[in-house]
């Protein structure tokens, strides 16, 4: 059974054209799918730009870099002409920026004026000579002028920007764990001064505690120390106990 639409008395060019027509919508995405940066494959993605008016386009991008771009050109042009537009704008490159107008406190009061400063976190452009270096400096101010109102004149500060994050993990597994909990008494100490610790020892753990008490002076009837370490399954413990001072 055929699918084709046409009536019998179709000519060959209707049938031909009905087949080109055919593959070119046989696509193997959805075509809502084409206009959304991220569904939408790599390799149509500049054609997604363009679409888009995309201002500033670089093959050498990196793939997050590209749809973010696309993602946010909606934004730049709905504000262009303003500060914000200049912040998206490179926002979309993964570039840190803080804007300087000429009226703000630390600008350069000169009117009509802007200072970019612009952090580099990535390599866009795929130079070994380092993040800061000529062809960076000219596609960002690229993206400025682009984004930017006509009157203003600005300058460009190129830095790279530096994160630090700290993470705190854990996890069960043969591990070795010591503690060292020391205790020195004053002279004068109440009637019963006890230091205790517990310390319990994960599976397959290796667990030591090393208590030391220094007593010194008027020392009461009963002074304790007590030192408690409970070892897991197949696990190793270990504690020291000293008493230094003048009974």
């Amino acid at each position: 059974m055929s699918n084709s639409l046409l009536p019998p008395n179709a000519s060959g060019l209707e049938r031909d054209i009905e087949q080109v027509i055919v593959q070119s919508t046989d696509l193997p995405i959805r075509i809502k799918n084409l206009w959304d940066p991220y569904s939408c494959p790599l390799s149509l993605l500049p054609w997604l730009a363009w679409a888009l008016s995309v201002d500033e386009w670089d093959d050498r991008w990196p793939e997050h870099i590209k749809r973010q771009v696309v993602q946010d050109s909606f934004d730049v042009h709905r504000f262009k002409g303003t500060p914000y537009a200049v912040q998206k704008a490179l926002d979309s490159l993964n570039i840190k920026t803080h804007l300087r107008e000429w009226w703000e406190p630390d600008g350069s009061q000169e009117p009509g004026t802007m200072t970019v400063v612009a952090l580099i976190n990535e390599n866009l452009t795929d130079d070994d000579n380092g993040l800061i270096t000529e062809a960076m400096l000219e596609q960002v101010t690229r993206v400025i002028h682009t984004a930017k109102r006509g009157v203003i004149h600005f300058d460009v500060e190129l830095g790279i920007s530096l994160e630090e994050t700290l993470g705190l993990s854990g996890a069960i597994g043969p591990s070795i764990a010591e503690i060292d909990f020391s205790s020195d008494f004053l002279p004068i100490v109440p009637e019963k001064g006890s230091a205790d610790m517990a310390f319990s020892a994960a599976l397959y753990g290796i667990g030591s505690a090393d208590f030391l008490a220094d007593m010194s002076g008027v020392i009461p009837d009963e002074s304790s120390s007590h030192v408690f370490v409970c070892g897991g399954l197949a696990g190793i413990s270990a504690s020291w106990l000293e008493f230094e001072g003048d009974l």
